[in-house]
């Protein structure tokens, strides 16, 4: 083979060949955003921390009567904490309950928490698990708590949940990346 029998593949040649062939001839690359996280699916913790910020940043005033739209638009969620759980989950809409939550998840120890975990009083209320506070044995959470105080990112002590009846519960659909 001589050099005139090698094809010429400069970058400008690969380059134009590239661009003429058809888009349905690459193989297809799906990248889940936060917004196209799969409804009912699996969703990493980023994705959950994304979705509350989005409730919280738009202020979801409380009312357990209504329902406001998740971060994509396609799905509305009830106003109380175990809609804005749900929503932040993409679990089923209008949302679970206090009760059926802990139905979707494992329970964890205290030391276990990770971002998108919940904490749960069966009849009562829960919450959405942030981060670890600087200070030893507190905990940062999002909830959407009641009509007086509506959406909430607040430090609060680990032992005061523990006596008011909280567990700490992991979603079975949660992954970390």
């Amino acid at each position: 083979m001589t050099a005139h029998d090698t094809p010429n593949l400069s970058r400008r040649r690969l380059l134009r060949a590239a661009a003429i062939v058809p888009a349905a001839a690459l193989p297809a690359v799906a990248v889940a955003s936060p917004a196209q996280a799969a409804y009912l699916g699996n969703i990493v913790r980023a994705d959950v921390l994304e979705r509350a910020q989005n409730w919280y940043n738009r202020n979801i005033q409380y009312n357990g009567g209504s329902r406001a739209t998740d971060i994509d638009g396609s799905h509305t969620y009830r106003q109380d904490c175990s809609g804005f759980v749900s929503m932040c989950w993409h679990s089923a809409t209008p949302g679970h309950s206090t009760r059926t939550l802990p139905d979707l998840c494992t329970r964890i120890n205290w030391g276990q928490l990770k971002v998108g975990d919940i904490v749960n009083s069966y009849d009562n209320h829960c919450m959405l698990f942030h981060k670890w506070a600087a200070e030893s044995g507190h905990i940062w959470i999002y909830d959407l708590a009641d009509t007086s105080s509506d959406m909430r990112h607040v430090k609060v002590a680990t032992a005061s949940l523990r006596n008011q009846g909280y567990i700490p519960w992991r979603y079975d659909r949660i992954r970390d990346n």
